[in-house]
């Protein structure tokens, strides 16, 4: 037997949440479901499944991790036509047999805000006193099993309209990487260009120019849209799971829109980027606490909207003050990536493009109904 680990992409609108649950459709419940159904695992235990992070309902991922023992060689798309069109792998990596994903030299995660007017100067200057060690009491759901709060950052990073995302073949992550702290050391420089490139091409989607190519799929990929198999979530199984232990419940969650419907129908949508001006915060760390991430982009929306001053956050780091902080919505936040030192995944571009491609069909389904709702505002203010 061999093991393997696999990079997980998800939109995790439609999940509850990364980790099993009973009774709800979860990203490890329908990975296990499937990974089972193909004869990849059998028994959970024996198999040596593990996960990377458990991320809350509603985070999406461009990089969890996952990994376990298997005597069949792992085929990406043949998992990738049993998953739900919303969980994709996108990469692979042999490791060995003592390798727990839990354990990573980096992870990444990106929050985005849509809120006008942020003072970035400020957000900056917040980044900077996150930056580091610190105990991180008061940005996390306490939990007494919990053996330390204590977390170190080692990089945040704030993008807005005016920074390019996509350097060419230098992506985000290595900029930040590079500019770390000097007690953080990249040892992974496996990932190549081409890979890198692909995940910027899912990051910077162009709706309008991917309209074009959305009607010149090739026809292998076009007929995989057209199966009703493809095109479901994978059927419940509730009764298949009951006597394993693992009962979490799954549900169709419809057929994909036929690609030929998008059509003039959003051409009046007006997706001026000044209209909603959003701004990026990209930040790094070994591990971080439950809700850790966004009760610091609470503070961060605090300060850039400037009804907080960056001085009296650094009470909040003191764990004999005890706050209060709300986290920010989940919807907002993605899982970009995970590393580990000596590791090199294999980025399969077939499933990044397949990825891609739901994104996208997404993305007309939203401008459609923001052009329905423009439709009735503008129809209310004739009623005038």
């Amino acid at each position: 037997m061999k093991k393997v680990a696999l990079k997980i992409a998800y939109i995790g609108t439609n999940f509850h949440g990364f980790q099993r649950q009973p009774n709800h459709r979860t990203v490890e419940g329908e990975l296990i479901y499937t990974l089972k159904k193909l004869g990849y695992i059998d028994d959970l235990n024996s198999s040596k499944f593990g996960i990377a992070g458990r991320t809350d309902r509603g985070v999406h991922s461009l990089g969890n991790v996952i990994s376990f023992m298997s005597d069949r060689e792992v085929i990406v798309n043949q998992i990738n036509h049993k998953l739900p069109e919303d969980i994709q792998i996108i990469a692979k990596a042999p490791v060995r047999y003592g390798f727990k994903p839990r354990y990573a030299e980096s992870k990444h995660y990106r929050y985005i805000f849509f809120e006008k007017d942020l003072n970035i100067s400020r957000m900056n200057e917040l980044a900077n006193l996150f930056e580091g060690e610190h105990d991180f009491t008061n940005f996390s759901k306490r939990n007494k099993s919990q053996k330390t709060t204590i977390r170190t950052i080692n990089k945040i990073e704030i993008i807005n309209n005016n920074t390019n995302i996509n350097t060419n073949n230098t992506d985000i992550d290595n900029n930040s990487k590079n500019n770390s702290n000097s007690n953080y050391n990249n040892t992974n420089t496996t990932t190549n260009n081409t890979n890198n490139n692909n995940i910027n091409n899912i990051n910077n989607l162009d709706i309008d120019a991917e309209l074009s190519d959305t009607y010149h799929l090739d026809k292998e990929y076009s007929q995989k849209l057209e199966n009703p198999k493809y095109l479901k979530s994978s059927p419940k199984y509730i009764s298949d799971l009951k006597e394993s232990g693992d009962f979490i419940e799954s549900h169709y969650v419809g057929e994909l829109k036929a690609i030929g419907r998008f059509n003039e129908n959003f051409q009046n949508v007006n997706f001026n980027k000044s209209s909603y001006e959003p701004v990026f915060i990209d930040i790094y760390g070994e591990s971080f606490l439950w809700n850790m991430i966004r009760k610091m982009m609470r503070i961060f929306l605090f300060v850039g909207k400037e009804e907080m001053e960056v001085e009296e956050v650094k009470d909040m780091l003191d764990p004999t003050k005890e706050y209060n902080i709300k986290p920010l919505n989940p919807e907002n936040l993605i899982l970009m990536d995970i590393e580990y030192n000596n590791i090199k995944f294999q980025y399969d571009d077939y499933a990044l493009e397949g990825f891609k491609r739901v994104l996208v069909r997404n993305l007309f389904d939203y401008k459609m109904k923001i052009s329905l709702e423009n439709s009735l505002l503008n129809s209310l203010e004739s009623l005038k």
